[in-house]
């Protein structure tokens, strides 16, 4: 059961590598909110016909004994996330966006162990350190010495703010365990889009400066990373646990260099250095041993 959840997050972070790559191409024609909006509404047709022959849902009574759990995924990992990173490519490069994104995993972990009591050990905050040290080099392009001193690209910010909100959609989900994964992706998607709807006069489109290549990026969103993605990362978290299934994620940046790679584009050395110590913090947060609790780690902490 544990191999199959851990093929489920490979795939799934597979898909999501193309959804920064993807992303990029759609965020160059498409508003973020639009992007965000036309990817789900194509989600849907995919996700109500499968909820509905697989799982067989009773939809209003699920809707009904769990609408604020369902809710606060919507705004977290529907709307407000997928919103800021199609922002950030805008401005930042997918590679560098991926990169990025392997804070996630620090991220999870960490908050996973204050507010869930999840267990940790001290390699693990070693690898804590080594992935967020590898997100650093990418950052500052490897001159260290630069991260009091430059002025960092606008599209790295915002797409830590949208981890953030990662962060805490993963944490919320894990409340969700019981409910089935298909189903629950469905109603959160159909939540996200509504919210989306009002946004939409904000950012208008300009057709003329749509290509194939765009409409073929928010296809793809709209499929693998928007069905297949959010039902298998359901389901691993639901199997390993947030803080496991969180480290899965560190393979989106070696995904993202080997589409990228594929696709003609060219990489900086710090970005390569920088994936590989990301790398390294994701075996490192792999590795068992004598486990803790943050109140265990910190005695004065109080509940």
């Amino acid at each position: 059961m544990k191999y199959k959840a851990w093929f489920l997050l490979v795939l799934c972070n597979l898909f999501w590598a193309g959804n920064m790559i993807f992303g990029g191409y759609a965020a160059s024609e498409f508003p973020p909110v639009w992007i965000t909006f036309l990817r789900w509404i194509i989600a849907l047709f995919f996700l109500i016909p499968m909820a509905h022959m697989i799982e067989k849902p009773s939809w209003f009574r699920i809707w009904k004994k769990n609408w604020l759990l369902i809710l606060m995924m919507s705004v977290t990992g529907i709307a407000i996330y997928n919103a800021l990173t199609y922002t950030s490519l805008q401005y930042t490069s997918p590679t560098n966006g991926s990169l990025i994104n392997s804070l996630t995993p620090a991220l999870i972990m960490l908050f996973s162990l204050v507010f869930l009591h999840e267990k940790i050990n001290g390699i693990k905050f070693i690898g804590l350190v080594a992935s967020f040290f590898g997100v650093l080099i990418v950052l500052t392009k490897g001159d260290l010495m630069q991260v009091f001193l430059i002025q960092y690209n606008k599209g790295d910010g915002i797409m830590i703010l949208a981890i953030l909100f990662w962060t805490a959609y993963s944490l919320i989900s894990k409340r969700a365990r019981n409910l089935p994964s298909i189903t629950l992706v469905t109603l959160t998607a159909v939540v996200g889009s509504l919210m989306m709807l009002p946004f939409l006069f904000f950012q208008s489109i300009h057709p003329e400066k749509i290509t194939a290549l765009g409409i073929v990026g928010i296809l793809y969103l709209g499929v693998f990373p928007s069905v297949f993605s959010f039902i298998f990362w359901n389901k691993g978290i639901n199997s390993l646990g947030t803080t496991i299934a969180g480290v899965s994620m560190n393979l989106i940046p070696i995904f993202t260099v080997v589409i990228a790679l594929i696709l003609g584009q060219q990489l900086m050395i710090s970005q390569v250095i920088g994936g590989i110590i990301v790398i390294v913090g994701m075996l490192l947060t792999s590795i068992k041993g004598n486990q803790r609790t943050f109140k265990e780690m910190v005695p004065g902490f109080i509940e």
